[in-house]
């Protein structure tokens, strides 16, 4: 069986499907690859510019691509000439119109020492429509041998008619035995931390380690949070514990949804399914404190929370929404 694409970790299907076209010489112009942060979006961009350029991948004796060659190593290491990166500028807030253009005209110059000229759009979501449709331009009529990839971890930012002209290709997540395979099993509290990583490879990485403390400490004030929940606990617990919550509101928008995640683990628990859990590392954990919160309680409690993120979503005050938070809670 070929080998493609050795430094991605799983989508096997992708794998197979892609490399088998570059090697028969039969893809599309244009992909667009999505997935969140930390999924392998850029890994496999990167993969697919070295295998349209491998020196030896094609005689079907080495991976493709072989990682091995001038041409391989020195993508990789980023200073091959015909592969170029487009992110959003630092001190921006979107790609513009005007970086796009730069890009466009770029593709029409030909390749200085490769057969394929490989333009990679990272933060493609931040695309301002103007800049969407300047790049639509060159999508609908490409120069030869130019293939442009997409980085998108929001598929809805993109216009239907750049994602009509350009294939689709979906990151894999994994679930935590998975990681734990990847990763390698033993650590003393690593599997909480996977559980964090929402099955991406780049973000598990970051899980274990700079930011392990920031995700220990997050699980630990939503446990507290959850546990202060319960129908005899006094309101301060609940308010001291939702009182920790981030007041950043990036950082707030994933402490609700993680808690989300929790809450969703004790309703599905209380109906016997033998759903994975997503955020308890053990079942039994999780059907302990749902034997203490009743389904009716859980329930509602998961729906203010789900509004709360809502109201996040719409520019809400972030410290008035979390006293507001605390204070539907207790009206349950």
């Amino acid at each position: 069986m070929e080998r493609y694409f050795s430094g991605l970790f799983g989508n096997e299907q992708t794998k197979r499907r892609l490399g088998d076209a570059i090697k028969r010489g039969s893809t599309p112009h244009a992909f667009l690859i999505s997935g969140p942060e930390g999924s392998g979006k850029m890994t496999l961009a990167k993969e697919m510019a070295a295998a349209f350029n491998c020196e030896s991948g094609a005689n079907g004796l080495s991976p493709l691509p072989c990682h091995a060659c001038n041409t391989c190593r020195r993508i990789f290491e980023g200073g091959f000439t015909d592969v170029k990166t487009l992110s959003k500028p630092k001190d921006k807030a979107t790609v513009g119109v005007g970086e796009i253009r730069d890009f466009r005209e770029d593709m029409f110059l030909s390749a200085t020492e490769s057969d394929y000229k490989i333009y990679i759009i990272n933060d493609a979501e931040k695309m301002t429509v103007n800049a969407q449709n300047a790049l639509l331009k060159v999508l609908e009529e490409p120069p030869n041998n130019v293939v442009i990839i997409l980085l998108t971890e929001s598929l809805d930012a993109i216009l239907t008619t750049i994602k009509s002209r350009a294939q689709h290709i979906a990151m894999q997540r994994f679930g935590v035995d998975e990681l734990e395979g990847y990763f390698g099993q033993g650590a003393d509290g690593k599997r909480e931390l996977l559980m964090a990583s929402d099955g991406c490879i780049g973000e598990a990485k970051k899980m274990l380690g700079e930011n392990a403390d920031e995700v220990r400490k997050t699980r630990n004030t939503i446990l507290r949070a959850i546990n202060a929940m319960k129908p005899r606990a006094p309101y301060s617990e609940l308010y001291t514990a939702i009182k920790d919550f981030p007041t950043k509101k990036d950082e707030l928008c994933k402490t609700l949804e993680c808690l989300m995640t929790a809450l969703r683990d004790i309703i599905v628990s209380k109906f016997g399914k033998n759903a994975p859990s997503l955020f308890f590392t053990s079942r039994e954990a999780c059907k302990e404190i749902a034997r203490d919160i009743p389904t009716k309680r859980i329930t509602q409690i998961y729906d203010v929370v789900k509004d709360s993120l809502d109201d996040l979503s719409k520019n809400a005050n972030v410290n008035a929404m979390i006293t507001c938070l605390g204070a539907r809670i207790k009206l349950i």
